[in-house]
């Protein structure tokens, strides 16, 4: 396992990436790669999954003229936040003390023409792009990059919000990790490994689906309450994931709408503006080593 992924401190270590519909929840296309694979190059292998008409949101670590090239060639549109030195335009661009400005951007450095060249695109090529100033609640600015360059259709403001929605694939690998205990193999080869990571993003995308499903009918439910409520996430993946096999192997109506209605019982209440000091700690390690198949 360690020669497939790569190692760090003598531990195996992989990267995983995920294409994320902020709108739903569900993950759309999800990879499970060695550590050497970049970002920017897990960010190319989703492109050709990604929804037309759909804006994909990025942060700070993948800006790369290869990959602004690659998003118009595909007639894909992108956000993402910038380094505020990423290169002379965007310094030029703080310095000017405009909200918003469109400017083309091109290869200039050797090694970012080379990128271009292997990624297939054009690396002499200019690419129009927008940047847009956000001034953050802490006095500092950001820098925001998009493709989307109609004014009037989508004006400055609404960005901020728009590239704030990236932090709910945050809370998809909080639910990874925690509620799907993701980390946690049930063995130590390479393909048992692939195996999981799949089978708990399936279990994942059809729990938020039937809690997506289940919504409606929660709320005709509950319109007298002060709060709102949904389904609770973590004991959703509880009622599914004894019965999905079985769901997969014998479908039928009646065998769905137990599980539906069982997770439709177990709430929990909306509560919006809520925000706890985060407590770093160092955790214990999962399950019991020596006894997961190797091979």
């Amino acid at each position: 396992m360690t020669r497939f992924f790569g190692c760090h401190s003598e531990f195996p270590v992989a990267r995983l990436s995920m294409l994320y519909d902020v709108a739903d929840g569900q993950t759309l296309h999800s990879l499970i790669v060695p550590s050497a694979v970049g970002e920017r190059d897990c960010a190319h292998l989703h492109l050709e999954h990604l929804p037309a008409d759909s804006l994909t949101l990025f942060d700070r670590g993948y800006p790369g003229h290869w990959l602004f090239a690659l998003f118009e060639q595909h007639r894909r549109h992108f956000l993402m936040r910038l380094p505020c030195g990423y290169n002379a335009q965007v310094k030029q661009f703080l310095r000017s003390g405009q909200t918003e400005d469109t400017q083309f951007f091109s290869a200039s450095h050797p090694e970012a023409r080379l990128f271009c060249t292997e990624a297939g695109v054009d690396p002499a090529g200019r690419v129009e792009l927008r940047l847009i100033r956000v001034e953050l609640a802490s006095g500092e600015s950001e820098v925001l990059l998009t493709s989307l360059l109609d004014r009037q259709a989508f004006p400055a403001e609404v960005f901020a919000d728009l590239y704030h929605r990236r932090w709910g694939i945050e809370t998809d690998y909080r639910r990874l990790k925690q509620t799907l205990c993701l980390d946690n193999f049930s063995g130590r080869s390479v393909t048992a490994v692939k195996q999981d990571f799949h089978a708990g993003q399936l279990l994942k995308n059809l729990a938020l689906l039937m809690q997506h499903l289940l919504q409606p009918v929660i709320e005709q439910r509950h319109k007298g309450r002060k709060l709102r409520w949904k389904v609770n996430f973590t004991q959703g993946v509880s009622r599914l994931k004894n019965t999905l096999v079985d769901l997969l192997v014998r479908p039928g109506v009646q065998g769905l709408a137990n599980v539906m209605e069982l997770m439709a019982n177990s709430l929990s209440a909306v509560r919006p503006g809520r925000s706890f000091p985060r407590q770093r700690m160092r955790l214990a390690s999962r399950g019991c080593e020596g006894y997961k198949p190797t091979r």
